[in-house]
């Protein structure tokens, strides 16, 4: 088993953080070098939620229908988006 050194002060920030996740010193660091590794080897995954677990305002930004073109000034669809919303909850 190999050791490793820790300044007083890193040791103490480790052991704060662990806590917060139920986790022992050693399982924390472990964590942290594996989490790491894996960004270093461009591993790292990333989950697409269902729709349905999204909160209800995301819901209803995605299932906004895209009717017809944007007006040429309206390039972000800030426009197009506020007539929707004025629309939908009567603003």
């Amino acid at each position: 088993m190999a050791t490793i050194t820790l300044s007083s002060a890193a040791y103490n920030d480790a052991k704060q953080l662990a806590e917060t996740q139920n986790l022992s010193v050693d399982e924390f660091i472990v964590s942290l070098i594996n989490k790491f590794a894996l960004s270093r080897q461009g591993k790292k995954k990333f989950k697409i939620q269902p729709i349905e677990k999204l909160s209800p305002e995301i819901q209803d930004i995605l299932s906004m229908p895209i009717i017809g073109q944007l007006d040429a000034d309206d390039i972000n669809g800030d426009k197009a988006r506020m007539e929707y919303y004025k629309e939908k909850y009567e603003l």
